[in-house]
């Protein structure tokens, strides 16, 4: 039996290629349909040579091992990355998605909630935070719904069709809360859950300040791909009496750090990128953070530069090269600055001419809107600081002035 890679742009679709596929034993890629030419040869060339690819038009590349597929029957191969150009696939099976599941399952039970997860999803099914909702619901009994999850002002709220027993559980980024609260009927739709996961970028304060003063039953998750979504979550409690953000990890999982990197043991990390390393135990994260004596977690911020705005995770360098390409740019550094809607914000601060700018914001017209720098800086020379680091204090400062 052949694997397959799924690219539909139509969600509900997707989940059913997604389902039908794996229920099937079949090996199964998830593709993003919004990859540009740069993400789809990328995929091209990992996904292996004679898989079916449904949803768009795409000749798969990729070598296989020995004992493709047979050996891989059980597996889901998830995108992570992408918007920076190189794609990889995460390597999980029912094993380590069930692990996920099951952790969050008993974790919210020992606080009084029902073992059966119902999931409403509102991210695209190709991020693990769109999927995992769904394989919740399969694995505790649950039922599911993907809706529309850009909470656009002129339009109402999706309603929620989910059962009235059970934990209804709603997986959201910190734009769209915001979103969702500038509607008449915002706060009665957020409540109508019993879990509202956080997930993505760092959480700006007005919406922290939101969740506590209207008690909403947010959980402030942790996680990633490579963890098959959150690992830790800080329970709504801890938000509402304004402490600091710190992740409790789900049963089975512990955190450590090695100068300052978090490692991750968990029953539902991944085995590894497919075609690439596998995964150590513990999982060794890109994130900068600590962990507290009591096991919890503080995440201080990427160990490498990528930005993460919106959900989607953007490699500056090739926002870089292409500005560089233009020959207008003498120096350049993109870095991501805090945003109140989208969590991070592309920034280029540049040596270059002000008169340039029109040029320059056409030359990224080649990425995707994610990856396009919302600020231009332009100075003499980019600020540094006494290590001979830029200094990113010192550029957003000239961003408000």
């Amino acid at each position: 039996m052949k694997s397959i890679a799924v690219f539909h742009a139509d969600p509900k679709k997707y989940l059913e290629e997604v389902l039908t596929a794996h229920s099937n034993s079949r090996p199964v890629f998830l593709g993003n349909p919004n990859w540009g030419p740069t993400e789809l040869k990328s995929a091209a060339q990992l996904i292996p040579k004679e898989t079916i690819v449904e949803g768009i038009h795409l000749t798969p590349q990729g070598p296989a091992p020995a004992n493709w597929p047979a050996a891989w029957m059980d597996c889901l191969f998830i995108p992570t990355g992408g918007t920076g150009g190189k794609v990889k696939f995460v390597i999980h099976n029912t094993k380590t998605l069930r692990a996920a599941a099951l952790g969050l399952r008993d974790a919210l039970v020992s606080r009084g909630l029902s073992s059966t997860l119902h999931g409403a999803s509102f991210t695209p099914p190709y991020h693990v935070s769109g999927l995992m909702p769904v394989l919740r619901a399969q694995f505790t009994g649950g039922s599911y719904g993907h809706y529309d999850g850009r909470f656009l002002t002129n339009q109402s709220l999706p309603e929620i069709k989910l059962p009235a027993g059970g934990t209804k559980i709603a997986s959201l980024v910190h734009t769209q809360i915001s979103r969702i609260l500038e509607h008449p009927e915002g706060l009665k739709w957020l409540k109508q859950f019993n879990v509202i996961l956080l997930g993505g970028a760092a959480v700006p304060r007005p919406v922290v300040d939101a969740i506590r003063n209207h008690h909403l039953p947010v959980y402030a998750s942790y996680g990633m791909t490579e963890t098959a979504a959150l690992c830790a979550f800080c329970p709504p409690e801890k938000i509402w009496r304004d402490e600091p953000l710190r992740g409790y990890p789900l049963p089975g999982v512990k955190f450590t750090e090695i100068n300052h990197h978090i490692r991750i043991h968990s029953p539902a990390c991944g085995l590894g990128y497919w075609l690439g390393e596998k995964f150590s135990d513990p999982y060794t994260s890109g994130d900068l953070g600590h962990v507290n004596a009591d096991g919890t977690v503080e995440i201080f911020g990427r160990g490498d530069r990528i930005i993460n705005s919106g959900g989607e995770k953007i490699d500056p360098t090739r926002v870089e090269e292409i500005l560089k390409a233009t020959g207008l740019v003498k120096d350049i550094f993109v870095f991501g600055m805090i945003d109140a809607q989208w969590g991070q914000r592309v920034v280029a601060c540049v040596v270059a001419s002000e008169y340039n700018s029109a040029a320059l914001k056409k030359a990224v017209e080649v990425l995707e809107p994610a990856a396009r720098p919302k600020n231009y800086i332009f100075v003499e020379k980019i600020p540094l600081d006494a290590r001979g680091k830029f200094d990113r204090l010192a550029a957003e400062k000239l961003l408000q002035i």
